[in-house]
């Protein structure tokens, strides 16, 4: 076996290895927590919530529908009926696998954040196979990987630890970004494979090259349904890079001689797999025109997240100015085959300014299409640069330096400066990598920091981003709707619980998430009614008019107005289950 091929074999494990450590590091939080379930008082019930308590019960109940039986999307968030969608129906086909295996929903979902992370640092693997070879290949992996905030250093009772810029927006982090929520894993998946594979790999020449981009078209329809943000930024790389490639060319005769060459190879797939993905998005604003799948664009534009730019700026670290630098030289050196990772970048920052002027969008959305992936590749690639530099150096020292007559000639010999350059780029390189590591152990410390406290709390029910486990009565009330109620009936809760029965009894609720059409006016008649200042015909009316078929009474409930008793208020209504905590009531 040559020594090139036994190179790339040994790559090839260290990626999978590598890729396994760091799936491990970054899901190490969880684990650190389901350890320490032991440890939670009685009065708690242990739940693995990951990432922000709303959303991932919000997925749950997707995954439950799968396993219900669901072919199609419901919003177990809104009581009225409606037609199914396409929206989610990720998270649904994972309930149904899941299913077959007897597996609850939460697994489900932290399975999928494990597998979907190690895929994408296998495929970064590979991605960077494709522009280096050997240590420069592993050095552009831990790059991409490690890529992070500039740390923060702050002292901690008395040792010492990194916070991070932009903290508080989980995807940018370089720890849990890698087993983060799974349609952004997937979507993440989706966009290396489209800009890798997609562009410049196809003939419309040969015809099963062809049936082969409608295929990949086909998986963009369906990433542009998971994750509608991976296919505008494959658009708009595609874009930028058909800028370029006829930018490059040194003549108009040049472009012209090789047009339909171009045509045929590059602009030609591009625009197929373009025709192909994009009738999601018509779809998608069909979607968006009914209830209550409106509430989902709805939200968007009434609670629109801002960018901070500087701080995220910041947020990347090291590899965002040395990502420029190596997309400088890049384009200088007309660098064709870093073409791709260049357009991603461009893309992005064009997408940034672009959605600051488009409403139903936040640009910050965008942070979610993985430019640490690019930025190392770029990166890196600089990095080569400097490395060919001081060969180029070392190459005209041995040429010209003066030679002594009767002295043997040695082509070993390097220049001082050269050993010192390298030494030098080596180490930084190193060190790079090193404070990336650092920020990611860091990470980890405020995570498992994080779930000491949450084991702590004395909050009732968390609400927002409340840290706490629920209480065990609490979920007791959750689970006898579970157990003695039809998935088709709804139940009317407040906010917290409201979020908790689609997820872990699977039934139909009048609020509980932000995607609850009219969510704020619903947690005003839903305030009202536990309260007991509704009378009671409006009462009736109102439980009528919304289809509630069970209430759901626990202590959120009881601490809007101090009631103890709701049938002493409504006698159509009347407890079928209770505890310390929680009372069912059935509607009569």
């Amino acid at each position: 076996m040559s020594r090139c091929k036994l190179s790339e074999k040994i790559m090839k494990k260290l990626t999978i290895i590598l890729s396994l450590i760091f799936v491990f590091f970054s899901f190490y939080p969880s684990v650190f927590e389901i350890y320490h379930a032991k440890k939670l008082s009685k009065a708690r019930a242990f739940v693995l919530e990951h990432n922000y308590l709303f959303d991932y019960n919000f997925y749950l109940s997707r995954i439950r529908q799968g396993q219900e039986g669901r072919w199609m999307v419901v919003e177990k968030y809104y009581n009225l009926p409606h037609n199914g969608s396409l929206f989610q129906i990720f998270y649904l086909l994972l309930g149904k696998a899941g299913g077959m295996l007897r597996l609850s929903p939460p697994i489900v979902y932290h399975l999928s954040r494990l597998f979907l992370g190690f895929i994408l640092l296998i495929l970064i693997g590979c991605y960077t196979s494709i522009h280096f070879s050997g240590w420069w290949r592993a050095a552009a992996y831990l790059l991409i990987i490690t890529s992070g905030s500039w740390p923060i250093l702050v002292k901690v009772g008395s040792s010492w630890r990194f916070a991070t810029y932009m903290g508080w927006w989980s995807v940018v982090d370089s720890l849990q970004r890698i087993t983060f929520i799974p349609h952004i894993l997937l979507g993440q998946i989706f966009l290396l494979l489209f800009i890798w594979r997609v562009d410049g790999g196809f003939s419309l020449s040969k015809s099963p090259k062809v049936l082969k981009l409608i295929m990949w078209g086909a998986v963009g329809f369906v990433a542009g349904i998971i994750f509608p943000p991976t296919l505008v930024v494959v658009y708009m790389v595609f874009v930028i890079l058909s800028v370029m490639e006829i930018a490059v060319h040194k003549s108009f005769r040049e472009l012209r001689s090789s047009k339909n060459e171009w045509l045929r190879e590059k602009l030609l797939p591009r625009l197929v797999f373009a025709l192909v993905s994009f009738p999601s998005f018509v779809y998608l604003q069909l979607m968006f025109k009914v209830l209550p799948w409106s509430a989902l664009a709805l939200f968007d534009v009434e609670n629109r997240m801002l960018l901070p730019y500087k701080e995220y700026a910041l947020s990347l670290g090291p590899i965002l100015p040395l990502g420029v630098a190596g997309l400088t030289v890049a384009l200088i050196k007309k660098e064709k085959k870093l073409f791709p990772a260049i357009s991603w970048v461009l893309a992005l920052g064009l997408l940034f300014a672009v959605f600051e002027h488009v409403p139903w969008q936040s640009p910050l959305r965008f942070t979610e299409a993985a430019i640490n992936i690019p930025l190392g590749i770029l990166a890196t690639y600089f990095f080569t640069v400097i490395w060919q530099v001081s060969r180029k150096y070392t190459h005209f020292q041995q040429l010209y330096r003066f030679h002594t007559p009767g002295e043997p000639k040695s082509d070993a010999v390097t220049p001082g400066v050269v050993k010192v350059i390298r030494g030098v780029t080596g180490s930084f390189i190193a060190l790079i990598i090193l404070m990336g590591a650092g920020v990611m152990v860091s990470t980890v410390g405020w995570l498992t920091d994080q779930v000491k406290a949450k084991a702590a709390s004395g909050w009732l029910v968390p609400v927002g981003a409340q840290l706490a486990y629920p209480l065990s009565d609490f979920m007791a009330g959750v689970n006898y709707i579970r157990d003695n109620t039809k998935r088709e009936e709804a139940v009317l809760a407040y906010i917290t619980a409201g979020n908790y029965i689609p997820a872990y009894a699977g039934n139909f609720v009048y609020l509980g998430h932000a995607n609850t059409p009219k969510e704020k006016d619903k947690e005003g008649m839903a305030a009202k009614f536990f309260s007991g200042k509704m009378g009671q015909n409006e009462a009736r009316e109102f439980l009528i008019r919304e289809r509630i078929s069970y209430i759901y009474f626990g202590p959120q409930e009881k601490e809007l107005g101090g009631v103890t008793d709701l049938a002493k208020i409504y006698p159509f209504v009347s407890p079928i289950y209770s505890n310390k905590q929680v009372v069912i009531y059935r509607v009569r």
